[in-house]
């Protein structure tokens, strides 16, 4: 039972509503996680148009993304967004093997392992990122503009993943059975 209301969208008003209305226009629909946080629709606003920002000319491709955020849902602890980003990515053109291995920071190609490499040590570390981290991801021709984005990414979703330990709402995507909270998580 989550730990806080869930607003339907049909019950929403107000700055609830557009909330709602713009979580729709970007995600296609109104996810538990977001009925929670409709609770505080300043705060939902706010993860929206850091989405919408951060998203805005980005380098980095749907998939690329997805599997960035498979990894931070995973360090998170988040197993709510572990399964959205199962689906999330597979609809971005990710395999269920390669959203599988961003979950445990692994990508079959040197690219995206670089790209993967440098979120995991961003979200460890708490943005301290080694020398040799940062020159390996720009060798594989990751821009800082891409790179920056890369944190972009990373705090939305930390920031929604918080909201989603607290709130606990329903999951409403299929359970990723693969993922071990404990093993996982940083």
């Amino acid at each position: 039972m989550p730990n806080m209301l869930q607003i339907e969208p049909s019950q929403a008003t107000g700055a609830t509503k557009e909330a709602f209305d713009e979580a729709k226009r970007q995600f296609g629909g109104v996810i538990n996680l977001f009925k929670v946080t409709g609770n505080a629709p300043n705060v939902l606003k706010g993860f929206l148009a850091l989405n919408a920002g951060v998203n805005d000319g980005i380098e980095l491709t749907g998939k690329e993304i997805e599997q960035v955020a498979m990894l931070v849902s995973a360090l998170n602890r988040c197993d709510y967004c572990v399964n959205v980003h199962m689906k999330v990515g597979q609809m971005q053109g990710g395999s269920e093997t390669e959203m599988l291995a961003a979950m445990e920071g692994r990508a079959e190609d040197a690219r995206t392992q670089a790209l993967l490499d440098y979120a995991n040590e961003v979200v460890r570390n708490r943005g301290q990122v080694t020398a040799p981290t940062l020159h390996a991801v720009r060798q594989a021709g990751f821009s800082d503009k891409a790179l920056l984005e890369t944190i972009g990414i990373i705090g939305i979703y930390t920031l929604i993943q918080y909201v989603r330990h607290v709130a606990d709402p329903e999951h409403d995507f299929p359970q990723v059975t693969q993922y071990d909270a404990q093993q996982m998580g940083a």
